[in-house]
């Protein structure tokens, strides 16, 4: 059985390895990796974020050669990383994709009408070839929902100019692009079908952000822009000009290329606001990376056949990319619960309020009853200590009782979380130190939050229990654990479920 992952050109030897992609739900197997002895190929990622980058991570699942991220700063060391001929290939990301081509031999047909390239290949006699995924990639994700439909583009760099041309091929009946300075970008040069030079004012829309008003009879929006980025997760390039997403009544869908984090604001605002369906980049991530390895190995376009991998790869990013996350009533048991599914998981596990605790130097009640300080201040430096928590990746996080009461906290912790609403009948709540019920009544506190709790969360669990009450009863030793870890791998298995449903579903 020939390796479906490696072009027979680098394999000298090779042996049978442990299935690498299953699934989700049993061993079933999807997918095959050999093991390269000998001519093992580098490619490399210029440009995009350093550090934890999911498209490395699709990388190493979908092939075996070594794949690394070069820092790259300014031009000069562009056309340093593209001469140096230990890596075979390159993936081009943001800002670099239309710099890149002044550096090439040639470009694919795809490039010269996108404008952009985010492929290269050195050729076996050194040239450099220049492609672009992007298009065939974004064909992928909106393919059968734009037709005669208005699209309004945030941005003008190589991703939107893919875009554009990708929508106009597939019949968009009116296609705008919104940029922050539209006439620089209206003069912007890029080539038409037959690689003529043309001013991208001359076949697109192109507005600026003062005059959205004129447009928000859109149906379809897409961001282009880095704007959301992690980790500056609390923009979207609408808010960046102080605009709302409300304003597009008859919106049917939102794009985002960014897949870091895998609800933007962009897409929040969206679907909170308008009710339209959203799309996350991630899935467009993973069909460029396959098709990067395709081009680099040498391997023929299987689109239909290669489409089979991006659930099973999707499913494994998300698993790796985004935290658990506890939202509840103080008293509700969030905190015992998460630490112990921390433990049993061998995740990390950050409790925001000890964390805002760290950062005040004192604790929450003190605060809170301190003249000069108080309530505002406690808001100020729990905000902080959730956008650091939200920061990771794979964790588990229990957060505040009042946490999810902020706005700018939910949106935190739903661009990269799993929020889980943690339960628990009013008599069961765990009262001690804590001045809820002396406040304010407790079902009136209750039911103030209630609803914030179940708009924020994307599943909730009963905690009706008392761990280890058995004990009393029977007199049967540690109830108490093999309780607690009885429950926490219910959760688990709820989690796993609910990945596989979002893996599995073409909306995010």
């Amino acid at each position: 059985m020939p390796s479906p992952f490696l072009h027979d050109n680098y394999l000298t030897k090779f042996e049978k390895a442990d299935v690498v992609i299953y699934d989700g739900q049993s061993t079933e197997k999807t997918a095959f990796s050999w093991k390269l002895t000998v001519g093992m190929p580098r490619y490399a990622l210029i440009g995009g974020t350093r550090g934890y980058n999911q498209f490395r991570r699709v990388h190493e699942q979908i092939a075996d050669y070594e794949y690394v991220e070069l820092d790259v700063n300014d031009s000069a060391e562009l056309e340093r990383a593209l001469k140096d001929t230990r890596y075979s290939g390159y993936n081009i990301a943001h800002p670099y994709k239309v710099e890149v081509i002044q550096y090439l031999d040639e470009i694919s047909d795809d490039s010269r009408r996108a404008g952009a390239v985010d492929v290269v290949m050195r050729l076996p006699d050194g040239r450099l070839r220049g492609f672009n995924t992007e298009m065939a990639a974004f064909r992928y994700m909106v393919e059968g929902y734009v037709e005669d439909r208005k699209c309004l583009i945030f941005g003008s760099g190589g991703a939107a100019t893919a875009s554009a041309r990708t929508l106009k091929d597939l019949g968009a009946s009116d296609i705008v692009i919104v940029s922050r300075d539209p006439e620089e970008a209206a003069a912007k040069l890029i080539p038409d079908p037959d690689g003529e030079k043309v001013r991208l004012g001359d076949i697109y829309k192109v507005t600026g952000y003062d005059r959205l008003h004129l447009h928000y009879d859109a149906h379809v929006v897409i961001n282009c822009t880095p704007s959301g980025k992690s980790p500056d997760v609390e923009h979207s390039p609408l808010t960046d000009h102080r605009l709302t997403m409300r304003m597009f009544s008859g919106l049917e869908l939102a794009v985002d290329l960014i897949y870091d984090p895998y609800r933007t604001k962009f897409l929040q605002d969206a679907r909170r606001l308008t009710g339209c369906h959203i799309k996350s980049g991630v899935e467009m991530l993973i069909f460029r990376a396959i098709a990067s390895r395709n081009i680099w190995l040498g391997k023929p376009d299987e689109t239909d056949q290669d489409k089979r991998f991006i659930t099973p790869i999707k499913r494994r990013l998300l698993q790796e990319q985004l935290n658990v996350i506890a939202v509840g009533m103080p008293g509700s048991g969030k905190t015992t619960i998460m630490r112990r599914y921390a433990y049993e998981l061998g995740l990390k596990f950050i409790d925001t309020d000890e964390e805002t605790e760290k950062l005040m130097g004192e604790k929450i009640a003190d605060v809170l009853t301190e003249p000069g300080l108080g309530e505002d201040y406690f808001k100020a430096m729990e905000h902080l200590a959730v956008k650091e928590a939200c920061k990771s990746r794979g964790a588990v996080i229990a957060t505040g009782g009042s946490t999810a009461l902020n706005p700018l906290n939910r949106d935190l912790l739903r661009a990269n979380g799993i929020v889980v609403y943690v339960r628990r009948p009013l008599d069961k709540l765990d009262k001690r130190g804590r001045q809820i019920s002396i406040n304010k009544g407790l079902a009136e506190f209750f039911n103030a939050r209630d609803r914030i709790y179940r708009r924020t969360a994307d599943m909730s669990i009963l905690n009706s229990r008392i761990f280890g009450e058995r004990r009393a009863k029977t007199g049967e030793g540690n109830t108490y654990n093999y309780e607690l870890k009885g429950f926490v791998y219910y959760i688990a298995r709820k989690i796993e479920r609910y990945l596989n449903e979002i893996a599995d579903n073409k909306w995010t």
